[in-house]
């Protein structure tokens, strides 16, 4: 059996922590609670006994002898936004305690909020004694906002809610800034929460008294007497949530504009709240709203004049090629008896389009662009350029299929669809080689997926084509018809007029590849064939000088030899 493992997490504030202990089920065995563990505000000595101090009281809270090290421990602490001073208290925590943990790892609370809330990212808003945000893309690029501590920032965080109700009242009385609303109530919170009779009473609390968790503890006293409907303690909550959600508008356009103005989260930003400040969401709420409302405005206002991101965001065509396009194939038929008087190439019959259907070489076409070619050599170039002999493997006149084979493997493949909930209006994008120019691309819409083949008067085909829009012609033909999924849902196969043009439905060609599966293989035929050549002067010449000899009677015979020809013929 196993030894048990364990693993210790310390969620680590300016106010207070919490530490807990796991074992390699996720079950919590133990766990502490302590004061702040910011290493700016208590020094790095200071923080690391602290620490250990919780590392102890839950180890006994777990049963675990303090001698016993943890498989790892993790401390995601207020102010360990730099590498440097994490590294020095690991190091301080080890020094101390050799025996707390085989590996600690240290990273600021931001980071280890928002990879235990939201793993695939999102945002961690942190109101508590201060404030602090973070981002991360899906993508993995974070971005942050806030976090300067309370002479700096700490926009809605409590110390800095606490400070504006002391800042209002001395405001107020000074007639330097007249209070939106009575103060009498937040005055008198403000004299219970510090012993202070007078204005002058409170000095002492921002100079040699001054304590920062102490005096945001002020906040909690504010949240009740807003929950008991005090105007002016509403007001400096609605204040805070305004604030808060400022850091997350000024995230999300950060975000934005670093993307080009795409869309980062698609279903939206998963914002995981950490902090007491949140227990007052009641009282944030007004203000959070009014000002998400404000900076959406200002962001649309602003998306109308520039375009930037548009192309990544609207293109839709281009995302389907870039997935189907490097599985279609442009198709020659060459000659292989002729050849030209000037380039000695074999001349080229016809050419069309196909796609790669199997990555061991298998290729979809149509049937009229591979057969009834006579002496046919069939090559097939690759999007890469490169050049391949092709062997014809099945054929079905009827549906207008085929398939062929180039001898290569870990081809590039296109996904097959489904024909049968095609709806007209649908984009869709032809793909092929039309008059030989390959890799060329058209888009368009469905304009029936029902056209049966006696309404297009074709004899003896019991088939039913897909109609399109999406401009097609010669060449086009055996090339894929594919949807915005990039599935291919149809093989171009006909040209009318411009603006009209047709598909075989893919779900025929399904039916199709299935058949081939279980079709024996092609047997080899051989013919003997024989011409008749008539007795030229010049041929019984040759006949006599290799042997003057012969008979005349002979002379028909060696004739007929001279003509006979065995031909090895392949379907």
């Amino acid at each position: 059996m196993e030894p048990t493992q364990y693993f210790g997490g310390v969620e680590g504030g300016g106010t207070h922590s919490n530490l807990v202990i796991c074992d390699q089920l996720g079950r919590v065995v133990g766990k502490s609670r302590g004061p702040g563990t910011n290493h700016w505000a208590l020094g790095i000595d200071e923080c690391a006994q602290r620490i250990i101090d919780m590392l102890h009281t839950a180890k006994q809270d777990a049963g675990i002898p303090l001698d016993t090290p943890l498989d790892s421990l993790g401390l995601t602490l207020s102010g360990c936004e730099q590498e440097s001073s994490n590294a020095m208290l690991a190091a301080r925590v080890r020094e101390k305690d050799g025996a707390c943990a085989q590996t600690i790892y240290v990273a600021s609370d931001t980071a280890g909020s928002l990879f235990t809330g939201a793993p695939n990212g999102g945002m961690v808003l942190i109101a508590g004694t201060g404030s602090n945000s973070l981002l991360r893309t899906p993508d993995g690029q974070q971005y942050g906002c806030g976090g300067w501590g309370y002479l700096f920032g700490d926009e809605g965080g409590a110390y800095w809610i606490a400070f504006r109700a002391v800042k209002t009242i001395f405001d107020d009385e000074d007639g330097l800034r007249p209070a939106p609303h009575p103060t009498r109530a937040v005055w008198r919170a403000i004299s219970d929460h510090f012993g202070a009779d007078t204005r002058a009473d409170l000095l002492p609390y921002a100079s040699k008294l001054f304590d920062k968790s102490q005096f945001a503890g002020l906040t909690a006293k504010l949240s009740k007497l807003a929950e008991a409907g005090d105007a002016l303690s509403q007001h400096l909550f609605a204040e805070a949530g305004a604030a808060l959600a400022a850091h997350v508008a000024a995230l999300t356009e950060r975000a934005q504009r670093a993307h080009s103005g795409a869309a980062v989260f698609r279903d939206g930003i998963r914002v995981v709240c950490v902090g007491s400040v949140w227990n007052s969401w009641s009282a944030l709420k007004p203000g959070a709203l009014k000002q998400l409302a404000a900076r959406r405005e200002k962001l649309n206002a602003a998306s109308v004049i520039s375009l930037a991101g548009r192309r990544n965001q609207f293109n839709f065509i281009a995302d389907v090629v870039a997935v189907s396009a490097p599985s279609v194939v442009y198709i020659e038929i060459k000659d292989g008896r002729r050849a030209d008087l000037f380039t000695g190439k074999s001349i080229s019959l016809s050419n069309g389009s196909g796609f790669i259907v199997k990555e061991d070489g298998l290729i979809l076409t149509n049937a009229h662009v591979v057969v009834n070619k006579p002496n046919a050599i069939v090559n097939v170039r690759l999007m890469d350029g490169s050049n391949h002999t092709g062997f014809v493997e099945s054929v079905d006149l009827k549906s207008d299929l085929a398939t062929l084979r180039i001898p290569v493997k870990n081809l590039p493949t296109m996904k097959l669809g489904t024909s049968a909930d095609l709806r007209p209006g649908e984009w869709v994008v032809a793909m092929g080689s039309p008059l030989a120019l390959s890799n060329t691309v058209t888009a368009g819409v469905v304009s029936s997926t029902q056209r049966g083949s006696a309404e297009l008067g074709i004899r003896g085909k019991d088939m039913v084509y897909i109609q399109t829009d999406a401009p097609i012609t010669f060449g086009n033909s055996g090339g894929p018809l594919v949807n915005l999924d990039g599935e291919a849902i149809g093989i171009n196969s006909m040209k009318v007029t411009s603006g009209i043009s047709f598909a075989i439905p893919i779900d025929y060609v399904k039916e199709f590849l299935a058949k081939s599966k279980t079709k024996p293989p092609p047997v080899s035929r051989r013919y003997l064939g024989i011409t008749m050549l008539s007795l030229t002067e010049n041929i019984l010449l040759e006949l006599r000088m290799r042997n003057p000899e012969v008979k005349e009677s002979v002379i028909a015979q060696w004739a007929i030899w001279l003509a006979f020809r065995v031909f090895n013929l392949r379907n």
